[in-house]
């Protein structure tokens, strides 16, 4: 089985640490760099958000969420943490306006 990206990038940076205490500090920063950028690239897939994270960024009820969770969850994009649902970011809506997201929330308002 392949390893996830996440398995991926937590060992380079195991291995960067190695460089660096051996000594190679450019090849560790090198490798750092890269590292970054290939995080920064796939955000969108390594971030996780919560139900809640994920109404506001979507405007969608928990329940249109909830109906769409197993299909996520069978693809990857979706899993429990004991009893939080949490939902990759890419899978997740965005709607229009987000930052009108985040005062609503602020302010408490209920998203449809």
């Amino acid at each position: 089985m392949a390893e996830s990206l996440e398995e991926v990038l937590a060992d380079e940076r195991g291995r960067a640490q190695v460089l660096r205490a051996a000594g190679h500090t450019r090849e560790a920063d090198n490798l750092d760099r890269l590292l970054d950028r290939v995080r920064a690239s796939a955000v969108d897939y390594l971030d996780w958000l919560s139900e809640a994270e994920a109404r506001l960024r979507s405007g969608k009820s928990v329940e249109w969420l909830r109906a769409r969770f197993a299909g996520w969850a069978a693809a990857g994009h979706a899993r429990l943490d004991g009893r939080r649902r949490l939902y990759r970011q890419l899978i997740v809506p965005k709607r229009a306006n987000e930052s009108a997201a985040r005062e609503a929330g602020r302010r408490g308002d209920r998203a449809s």
